[in-house]
């Protein structure tokens, strides 16, 4: 499958083997979990917090393969926010949405956001 990842300028071909699968499955959990984190202390909070921006750039660095610089670009060169789009967008993809329903998904999420 091809992905086009806009911030990092550069289209990927990715196989929906069990392994990326499960991969995408692991990162939508944790991000679950940090979601519902309530009722948690700040240092687990944190602790979970620091553990999801390194879950998601290490399921972008191994589901796209890549390359040290770009993998680096990650950490140093976006926020936690541009990662966490990029990776839900690589997930949504590979979990069968087309960039449409994605975009009408962001779209929807985000117009409900600014009514809150």
């Amino acid at each position: 499958m091809k992905i086009h990842v806009d911030k990092l300028k550069k289209t990927f071909d990715v196989k929906t083997t069990n392994k990326v699968m499960r991969s995408v499955y692991q990162f939508q959990l944790d991000s679950a979990k940090l979601a519902t984190s309530q009722g948690k202390d700040g240092v687990s909070i944190f602790s979970d917090a620091i553990a999801l921006i390194d879950r998601m750039e290490s399921f972008l660095v191994k589901t796209l393969g890549l390359s040290k610089q770009d993998a680096e670009k990650l950490d140093d060169y976006f926020s936690s926010e541009d990662v966490q789009k990029m990776a839900n967008y690589v997930a949504s993809r590979l979990m069968g949405m087309s960039d449409e329903e994605i975009k009408e998904g962001t779209d929807n999420a985000e117009e409900t956001d600014s009514k809150k």
